[in-house]
């Protein structure tokens, strides 16, 4: 009976252990079906460090999405402000930064931007107006004065090869020196102090002080005049301290805007707009501090003829090296660096309608100012 009792047991053990088998087994496979996996460790999550550059982030960086279009921006960003109470807030809380901190921030951004972005709406004013007008009448009329006075050179040159010829077969000698050559009216340009020079169509006897211009001086007298009078246009019309001039990723921009036409470095035989106007210099530079179009010249230039004389200064400067050998200070121009400039008929007959930025001054609370072309 001893030995049957513990067979018995051993049965019944080995029954529940099957069956404990199988119960786990169904169980995983339920599990595996119901897509469950066993519970894993709970791991402790990760912590993030730092770096200092980091840690003097305010702002998550947008990522290149902005809410705003270019142009929206442009015009609105100048009123941009911190919240403050007189606006009619009951409680205001500056939970990162402090309030002066904060206003201090907005600042420097709004100044930032108004160096970098550029100004879609703005027109040219009625002082780019009339000197555009005086500027193209005189360009024309010296062009006009230079080929009049090449062509009446050519005709006096040629009547007195006639009447040298002429006189030469009456007395029948082959090698006589022409005493009328000795008394020529006309005189060298380097005779001529250029600064001392009243009239630049007429330095004496009707010499134009342009007679030796080439298309390559006419294209550098018309650039120097373009971009001296684009900065100084720009910020008559732009009318804003805080914005100081034209940055070179938007030269092209406003020369467009301004003279209806395009600015090519390549066509005057440079690369960028820094080497272009390192061509003019003596009219413009870049201004290294806050990287925007400048002039070295100290006082506003009335007198148009100023920009002349600065060109042919360089002409004789460039032709002295020349003489000298300095091939390198050869131009090669493209026929097209000299354009005409463009005004359109609208502008010209309201010389006084530009449009403003918005927010044209920083105010720092309330809302920004509001421009109106005038009536």
């Amino acid at each position: 009976e001893g030995e049957e009792g513990e067979e018995a047991s051993m049965e019944v053990d080995d029954g529940a252990e099957e069956e404990g088998q199988e119960d786990a087994e169904e169980a995983k496979e339920e599990a595996e079906e119901g897509g469950k996996e066993a519970p894993e460790e709970e791991l402790e999550p990760p912590r993030v460090e730092l770096t200092p550059e980091e840690q003097q982030k305010w702002f998550r960086p947008s990522g290149g999405v902005s809410d705003l279009t270019a142009s929206t921006m442009s015009q609105y960003f100048g009123g941009f402000s911190v919240p403050d109470e007189a606006e009619g807030f009951d409680e205001i809380r500056f939970e990162w930064q402090d309030a002066a901190t904060s206003r201090e921030y907005l600042r420097n951004w709004v100044l930032d931007k108004k160096r970098t972005s550029r100004i879609e709406n703005l027109q040219p004013g009625s002082w780019f107006q009339e000197k555009i007008r005086e500027w193209t009448k005189a360009f024309s009329e010296w062009q006009a004065k230079q080929k009049s006075y090449k062509a009446a050179l050519a005709q006096k040159q040629k009547e007195k090869e006639a009447a040298k010829q002429k006189k030469e077969e009456a007395e029948g000698e082959t090698e006589h020196k022409d005493e009328d050559d000795e008394g020529d009216d006309d005189m060298s340009s380097a005779d001529v102090d250029i600064y001392a020079v009243a009239d630049v169509a007429d330095v004496g006897n009707g010499v134009p002080l342009f007679k030796e211009f080439g298309v390559e001086d006419w294209a550098l007298l018309q650039l120097r005049f373009e971009l001296y009078t684009l900065q100084l246009a720009f910020r008559k019309d732009v009318d804003d301290p805080e914005r100081i001039g034209i940055a070179d990723a938007h030269l092209g921009f406003y020369y467009t805007k301004y003279f209806k036409k395009t600015l090519t470095p390549k066509h005057f035989g440079v690369a960028t707009n820094i080497e272009l106007t390192r061509l003019v210099k003596d009219a413009v530079s870049w201004d290294d501090e806050n990287g925007v179009l400048a002039t070295p010249l100290t006082e506003e230039i009335e007198d148009i003829a100023h920009f002349m004389k600065l060109t042919e200064e360089n002409r004789r400067e460039r032709q002295r090296r020349i003489d000298a050998g300095d091939e390198t200070a050869r131009l090669k121009f493209s026929p097209l660096a000299l354009q005409t400039t463009t005004i359109s008929k609208a502008a010209a007959a309201a010389p006084g309608s530009s449009i403003r930025p918005g927010g044209s001054s920083w105010a720092g609370t309330g809302t920004p100012k509001q421009w109106t072309r005038p009536a």
